[in-house]
């Protein structure tokens, strides 16, 4: 049964449970019945439940998984703000050296809106004005860094529209380098996570907008994202607030080693937005590593009638909703070829979900008589 039909079966069968007529069974053709504990009820009601948020898009990404926890008008082209300087600093990753020598123009200079404080005349490396792009958002900095890539900023916004059509970001349209209001500059939450993604590609990019304030070009800056000190694994991304496009945020946070994005556009709240997906993740969805269960399957019987215990060559880490777990049904296979004295693999663990086959894993033997 495939997992997309498995959820909706099982959702006909929770108000059963509701109602105390005990765990509800769900079968499956001639297969054992698959039944469904108070705990896994309760958290298939909290999966069903998202939380209300402010925003007027908003989108949430389990990177390492490829999976879409939460989308609300994902796709709606609406104005970025700041953080529209999220392709700025990809472009300028792509196109520039970290210690480039940059001499500030009076044109950028001048620039108006959140500023670093650059003076005309004045020399910094990109590395430094990424620094200024990202933590306080200086516009400063995004023409300084426009000029240095592409010639003008002119002919480095056409470089940014050129990048966003070869990325397919079919919403996105840049009218400036730096994200102020022009009816021209648009964005989506999903084009916006995928700019983002690209950009953390960078070494440079995850060590500085994880960072509250740093010390660069005799400034001390800080970042404008306060979600790094509300939010236990915070770690980025950008802000962007606007009269047209209200509060913005594209928000990462890293939890055993695995990264959730969440982008929020035209927000009232962008933090309570963010921190109300983040809970919603962490109280619905988990990873685990894939090994064999520490039971009587980690045990088995070879040839020459001794016990052998069994582990995975390697554990790989699965992610699924929470509910899922008890239902996902471990199996070992063995080749009846190898014979469990053997350094080699000596079999296959799967992790089965009803028919469907969700993980796999070789097995080796952990121990002997």
């Amino acid at each position: 049964m495939p997992v997309k039909l498995l959820l909706i079966c099982l959702m006909l069968v929770v108000s059963l449970a509701m109602a105390g007529f005990g765990p509800p069974v769900l079968t499956d053709g001639n297969d054992p019945p698959l039944r469904l504990y108070p705990e896994q009820v309760r958290a298939m009601r909290r999966l069903a439940q998202p939380p209300a948020v402010s925003a007027a898009s908003a989108l949430m990404i389990d990177l390492d998984a490829g999976q879409t926890l939460y989308a609300r008008r994902s796709h709606d082209p609406l104005p970025p703000a700041s953080t529209g300087k999220l392709m700025t600093a990809l472009l300028t990753l792509q196109k520039a050296n970290l210690a480039d020598r940059v001499t500030i123009s009076a044109n950028a200079a001048e620039t108006t809106g959140s500023r670093m404080g650059l003076a005309s005349g004045e020399t910094l490396t990109v590395r430094d004005l990424l620094y200024g792009l990202l933590l306080p958002s200086g516009n400063d900095a995004a023409v300084t860094l426009a000029e240095h890539v592409a010639g003008s900023e002119t002919a480095f916004v056409a470089l940014m529209n050129e990048t966003a059509a070869s990325m397919g970001l079919a919403q996105t349209h840049f009218a400036n380098a730096h994200g102020l209001d022009d009816p021209e500059e648009r964005t989506s939450a999903a084009d916006l996570a995928r700019i983002t993604q690209a950009a953390l590609a960078y070494p440079a990019f995850v060590e500085i907008v994880a960072q509250d304030t740093a010390f660069v070009a005799e400034r001390s800056l800080q970042n404008t994202n306060l979600l790094l000190g509300l939010y236990r694994g915070a770690d980025g991304v950008k802000t962007g607030t606007t009269v047209a496009a209200g509060e913005c945020l594209v928000a990462s946070v890293t939890r055993g080693g695995h990264r959730l994005l969440v982008v929020v556009l035209g927000s009232s709240d962008r933090y309570a937005d963010a921190t109300a997906l983040l809970d919603f993740a962490a109280a619905n969805w988990q990873w685990r590593p894939m090994a064999v269960p520490d039971d009587a399957l980690a045990w088995e019987m070879g040839q020459d009638g001794q016990a052998y215990r069994l582990r995975t060559a390697q554990s790989p880490a699965l992610f699924l909703p929470i509910w899922q777990w008890r239902l996902a049904q471990p199996v070992l296979a063995f080749d009846p070829s190898v014979p469990l004295t053997a350094t080699v693999p000596v079999g296959t663990l799967t992790l089965n979900l009803g028919h469907q086959v969700i993980a796999s894993a070789q097995l080796t033997v952990w121990d002997g008589p």
